[in-house]
C-alpha cells in the first residue's frame, strides 16, 4: 500500500483549521445520513444492511466470488457465505460455477435481485441529482476530486489495522480522560 503524503497543518490563525473543522463536522453528518439511508433501504426491503450493500455491489460490479464480496464488506469469508446464503434463500442471488476456475463459484443477481439493485441505484441517482443537480460541472468535478481524496485517506487508514490499533491503544493509555473533539 502506498502511503499518503503527510498533510501540513494549517498555520495558526489562518482560518484554514476552522474550515477543516467545518468540513469534518459535515463529513460526520454525511456519514450519519448515509448510515440512515442504508438502514432505510434495508428496512424497506426486509433485508440487513450487509445484504443491501451486497446487492448494490453486485449491481455495480457484476458477478463476484463470495470471498471478494466479504472482503468488500470488511467481513470474514464465513460471514460472506452466510450473507450470500440468506440472499439466495430470498431469491435475490444464485451461485454459478466460475467460467475459468472449476474450484470456484460466482454470485450472480437473479432477475429479482437485479430489479432491486437497479431500483436502489436509480433512487440513489435521483437523490444525488436532487442535491447537486444545480451545481456547475466545474464544481462537480472539483467535488468528485475532493471525495476521491477523502475516500483514499479513509481507505488507507482502514487498510492499516495494526497502525490504527497502535494509535487507539496509545490514545487509550494516555493520561487524559477528556474526549478528543476530533473523534468520530
Amino acid at each position: 500500500m502506498t502511503p499518503l503524503p503527510p498533510r501540513t497543518p494549517a498555520p495558526p490563525g489562518s482560518g484554514a483549521e476552522d474550515g477543516l473543522g467545518a468540513v469534518r463536522e459535515r463529513m460526520r453528518e454525511l456519514v450519519i445520513a448515509v448510515d440512515a439511508y442504508r438502514r432505510a433501504y434495508a428496512d424497506a426491503l426486509g433485508l440487513g444492511i450487509g445484504e443491501v450493500l451486497t446487492l448494490s455491489d453486485l449491481g455495480r460490479q457484476g458477478p463476484s466470488a463470495v470471498s471478494l464480496l466479504a472482503a468488500r464488506l470488511g467481513a470474514a469469508p464465513p460471514a460472506g457465505t452466510a450473507l450470500v446464503d440468506r440472499l439466495q434463500a430470498k431469491g435475490l442471488v444464485v451461485r454459478r460455477p466460475h467460467p475459468t476456475d472449476r474450484r470456484s463459484t460466482l454470485v450472480h443477481l437473479t432477475a429479482r435481485g437485479d430489479r432491486v439493485a437497479r431500483l436502489m441505484g436509480r433512487l440513489f441517482d435521483e437523490d444525488v441529482h436532487s442535491a447537486l443537480g444545480a451545481v456547475s460541472e466545474e464544481h462537480l468535478a472539483e467535488l468528485a476530486d475532493l471525495l476521491d481524496g477523502l475516500a483514499a485517506a479513509l481507505r488507507y487508514r482502514a487498510g492499516d489495522v495494526n497502525g490504527l490499533r497502535r494509535r487507539l491503544l496509545r490514545a487509550d493509555t494516555a493520561s487524559s480522560d477528556e474526549p478528543h473533539a476530533g473523534a468520530p
